[in-house]
């Protein structure tokens, strides 16, 4: 039997047929975000981790507390293994000037320990797993036709985002006016926020708010706008409550997918865990069904935070995660020197390999190409 020919009205019918959306996509980053980054560039004993880890010798914590020497030991003992932020909170709320002093060496001890770290390692100058992430996010047909990009925000305070930033789209995006002789301010529209939940090692007081890049002698400044290690991290002054106001918005109103990288999401950080649960909820509100959460991190890790955040829904770690081959991860210890024990740098490679072989790339840039070890 002869096809009919389309009429006009099932012209009109096919041509008003939405296409397929691209996925709105928001990313959490922790500690473990920059960890992988200074994995990925050689420096396997560089620990920027709060513990203390097998592959990567004395966490922060353990450094900061050694640091404190007898001042340390009049109220820990020997014991090295304690909360570094929990202890800070205790020594500042006990009102007594003498806590309150040793507080304040923890966080000066803090900031050196990060800044030190990342220089030793020369992650400062090249934070290249982000680079990576964000050229994937700017492939204009990767965008049209996968995902895009609706914003990132971090607990971090390195400021290794805004240079990343700086360094794929020429100009840099906070959330809030501010001025800089290192970076250009974004047009809004232009640029994928940054959003530092806890403020930066880098930003100063003023009106606007100036902010530098992190540098080897850069100095601690008591004071500055960001949340010192604690239990308690408040955000009601400026420009916490602002950031904390706009990631809320990103993940209520533009995200079908959370990727968390390399955060532990603890109860540390139980304004994150406030944040999206209530964005979870307000999703739900808004189209049925809460945003997905996808947990870049090791595989174990990613099934206790789904087994102790059961009030957060449709978390998926990475074994789970079918946009590449992530099914080793399910299978128990990975071996010393496989390249999948830096889950961010792995996840980054098969992202790209999987989108690729469906021709959702244009050309590669630069870092996407030295990621997936193709020579220009």
């Amino acid at each position: 039997m002869a096809k009919r020919k389309p009429t006009r009205k099932r012209k009109l019918q096919a041509k008003a047929r939405p296409e397929s959306k691209p996925k709105e996509v928001v990313y959490l980053f922790g500690a473990g975000a920059t960890q992988a980054e200074v994995e990925y560039l050689g420096a396997q004993r560089v620990n920027l981790l709060m513990r203390d880890d097998n592959r990567f010798g004395e966490g922060v914590s353990t450094r900061i507390l050694k640091r404190t020497g007898r001042a340390g030991a009049t109220f820990l003992g020997e014991d090295h293994g304690v909360d570094i932020e929990k202890l800070i909170s205790l020594l500042t709320a006990s009102g007594i000037g003498q806590h309150s002093e040793l507080a304040e060496k923890m966080r000066d001890y803090y900031f050196e320990e990060i800044r030190g770290r990342l220089a030793s390692a020369k992650v400062i100058d090249s934070p290249e797993l982000a680079v990576c992430l964000l050229e994937m996010h700017k492939d204009s047909r990767f965008t049209r036709e996968v995902e895009t990009l609706s914003g990132i925000f971090t607990t971090n305070h390195d400021g290794l985002l805004q240079i990343a930033t700086g360094t794929v789209f020429g100009a840099v995006n906070i959330g809030f006016p501010f001025t800089s002789e290192h970076f250009i301010v974004a047009d809004a529209d232009s640029v994928p926020p940054i959003l530092q939940l806890h403020g930066s090692f880098t930003w100063s007081f003023g009106v606007p708010i100036e902010v530098t890049r992190l540098q080897v002698g850069s100095r601690y400044v008591p004071g500055g706008i960001w949340i010192p290690p604690t239990i308690l991290k408040e955000s009601k002054n400026y420009p916490f409550n602002k950031l904390m106001g706009l990631a809320y918005e990103l993940l209520a109103k533009r995200c079908d997918v959370l990727r968390v990288i390399g955060s532990s999401m603890t109860q540390n950080d139980w304004n994150v865990l406030s944040l999206i649960f209530n964005a979870q909820r307000h999703r739900e509100v808004l189209t049925g069904a809460a945003f997905r959460i996808e947990l870049i991190m090791p595989h174990d890790a990613g099934e206790e935070i789904r087994q102790l955040c059961s009030y957060l829904k449709n978390v998926t770690p990475i074994g789970y995660l079918t946009d590449g081959e992530f099914g080793t991860y399910k299978e128990g210890k990975l071996p010393a020197e496989s390249e999948l024990n830096n889950q961010f740098a792995y996840w980054l490679k098969q992202k790209i390999y999987y989108h690729r072989t469906n021709n959702a790339f244009g050309v590669l840039g630069p870092t996407m190409a030295k990621v997936v070890g193709e020579t220009r």
